[in-house]
């Protein structure tokens, strides 16, 4: 969600590890071109908050999804993923598809198990040079 669009929702995720990513960015466009396999990370609920105080100043970015299919195959894959620094693709109810993260900045994840049935939590705050991006193919 950004900051114009406060009613779109994160409705799915994939996450691709900025080793197996090729990224065109240039700072400052509203959009990053990137090319891999993006990895699908089934999520059941995921807020994504961006803001900024000050015209040209630090863009604040908070991230929080749930897993809750907790299989052991499931767990093993996701948490190899999230080891490892990367992108994040965001598919948003309003059709947008963005992008947190760039070759220079990728971003890192935080992980917690809870709750009953269990769950997974994936997170992350970060404070970036600019707002999440707009998916563009090579």
């Amino acid at each position: 969600m950004n900051q114009d669009d406060r009613r779109s929702q994160v409705c799915g995720m994939c996450f691709l590890p900025i080793a197996d990513a090729s990224v065109g960015n240039c700072p400052g466009a509203d959009f990053i071109r990137v090319r891999g396999d993006w990895e699908v990370i089934g999520i059941s609920s995921g807020e994504f908050k961006e803001s900024c105080d000050t015209s040209g100043g630090v863009v604040k970015q908070e991230l929080k999804a749930v897993v809750t299919d907790t299989g052991k195959a499931n767990m093993g894959r996701i948490q190899e993923l999230v080891r490892q620094e990367g992108l994040v693709l965001l598919d948003l109810s309003n059709g947008d598809c963005k992008v947190v993260g760039t070759d220079q900045f990728p971003v890192s994840f935080s992980t917690e198990y809870a709750g009953s049935p269990l769950k997974l939590t994936l997170s992350f705050k970060r404070d970036s040079a600019e707002f999440a991006k707009n998916l563009k193919s090579f």
